[in-house]
């Protein structure tokens, strides 16, 4: 169980969340709507430690996330290749976390000739796929997207959120998509919160909508 306990972040004199409370259980999906501006990628990179909050806890089965080692929450960005070094190629960085086959570079769509580049001789939606496959490391157990399939064609998108639902359910796996597109929160996430600008705060009252299986289409 992911929980995020009374969080909070204020980020150049400015608060951006607060009191944030929620749980996500593994194999569930939660979806977060709400428009450009509004915190949603530091929210992400605070659950997926990539920076501290200013108070509150993230908690794994109700323990702190080690700080080394591979962490178990993974955050995918909206802007891929700046967790990419520029200087390397994105194969090695891929394989740094793990050094998935033949059959996961084609179920995410990743030409295995993209991985002897650069991040700067691939586009952003190369460079999501890429993302993507490397944070679904097994270790992995929470996923973040923050927009990641936003750049990709509708085909593209289908087959990339089909793989995600089956990890969150084969794993199972705990996913938060952080989007402005409502439709396709509505299609892939069992429960929906969007926070309004009066009050950055939840506490596990978000709307729900059925969970599906069935395949995605755009």
């Amino acid at each position: 169980m992911l929980s995020i306990d009374d969080l909070s972040i204020t980020q150049g004199g400015k608060q951006l969340w607060e009191d944030v409370s929620f749980t996500l259980s593994p194999g569930e999906r939660l979806g977060i709507s709400a428009p450009s501006g509004f915190g949603k990628t530091t929210l992400g990179r605070v659950i997926a430690q990539w920076q501290a909050p200013t108070s509150g806890r993230v908690l794994i089965d109700g323990v702190p996330p080690v700080n080394t080692g591979y962490c178990p929450i993974q955050l995918v960005p909206q802007h891929p290749e700046l967790s990419f070094n520029p200087y390397r190629t994105t194969g090695d960085s891929l394989h740094d976390a793990w050094r998935p086959d033949a059959q996961w570079l084609d179920q995410m769509a990743v030409n295995p000739d993209w991985l002897k580049r650069r991040p700067g001789e691939l586009s952003g939606g190369e460079l999501a796929r890429i993302a993507l496959l490397r944070a679904l490391d097994p270790r992995t157990r929470y996923l973040i997207t923050d927009e990641v399939t936003a750049q990709l064609d509708a085909h593209i998108q289908a087959k990339i959120w089909q793989v995600l639902l089956t990890e969150t359910e084969r794993r199972p796996l705990g996913l938060i998509v952080f989007s402005h597109n409502k439709a396709l929160l509505e299609r892939v996430c069992s429960r929906i919160w969007v926070p309004s600008r009066k009050s950055k705060s939840q506490h596990g009252d978000g709307s729900s909508t059925p969970p599906t299986n069935k395949a995605i289409s755009f």
